[in-house]
């Protein structure tokens, strides 16, 4: 992904070209509102550069505010976790900088993504860093999928997921990809014993259409694991689409069809 950062306002911007350092002092007379008019950035952005501060309406001169300095243009298939790993920010500062955003999981070409304050940054930013999502996030993000529809062929909640196209999707975000087939899938990534599991391996069974034996690992369905022995996938049977399954290993049927797993993650 290209990324391209603009400033947050067009036009000239006197408090941000007197300052490098992305703050605004107070003056006799100001408001929030005020101060967001005179710098030319949204009033919730101007708050939420300013978490630290309790109560908006009572402000004194001479205090010392942050400036949201910058926004981002939401590009076509642009997530927020790869926005965040393109501008150098992490997810949470992105999502404190957004509380306009109602659904963090779902941002559109086209919508303006306010990018933290520096100073926000480097407040917020831990002393050891990874680019390597979280498990529990991409679990996060995989429940909130539960209920979309089944879709064979299908790669994203408008359509409905078929379940490769589910777990493609769910890893996509992350900024993992995944190629489009549970039998492919099935050969990326590092091997991972079954009393080795982890939440977010990819769970593999075979034999369970009459498309196995067109592969040469017969891997026609995938989930992935959730922990404490439950998998969530997207499943044909009846149409039920996204679901978790509970104790996958005590359920005779995905016992008898079990692959392996891998680890996509790191």
């Amino acid at each position: 992904m290209t990324a391209t950062v603009m400033l947050a306002s067009a036009g000239t911007l006197p408090a941000l070209a007197a300052s490098n350092s992305g703050t605004y002092t107070v003056q006799a007379g100001d408001t929030f509102y005020k101060i967001a008019v005179k710098n030319q950035v949204p009033l919730s952005s101007l708050e939420a550069a300013n978490s630290q501060i309790t109560d908006y309406t009572n402000i004194y001169p001479g205090e010392v505010l942050n400036l949201p300095t910058a926004s981002y243009t939401v590009k076509a298939g642009d997530t927020l976790y790869l926005i965040s790993q393109s501008l150098g920010v992490s997810m949470s500062q992105l999502e404190a900088a957004n509380p306009q955003i109602a659904n963090f999981n779902d941002v559109y070409p086209g919508e303006i993504i306010n990018l933290p304050s520096a100073s926000a940054v480097a407040s917020t930013t831990p002393q050891v860093s990874s680019n390597t999502p979280s498990r529990q996030s991409i679990v996060n993000f995989a429940k909130s999928l539960v209920g979309t529809p089944y879709e064979w062929g299908g790669l994203s909640p408008k359509t409905g997921f078929d379940c490769s196209g589910f777990t493609e999707y769910v890893f996509g975000h992350f900024g993992i990809t995944l190629m489009r087939e549970s039998h492919d899938q099935a050969t990326q990534g590092t091997a991972v014993s079954r009393n080795a599991l982890l939440p977010g391996d990819l769970l593999f069974f075979k034999d369970t259409d009459s498309s196995a034996s067109l592969y040469a690992n017969q891997v026609t369905h995938v989930g992935i694991y959730l922990g404490n022995g439950d998998m969530i996938e997207s499943s044909s049977t009846n149409n039920k689409g996204v679901i978790i399954v509970a104790n996958v290993f005590s359920n005779p049927y995905y016992i008898a069809h079990y692959y392996g797993a891998r680890d996509v993650i790191h």
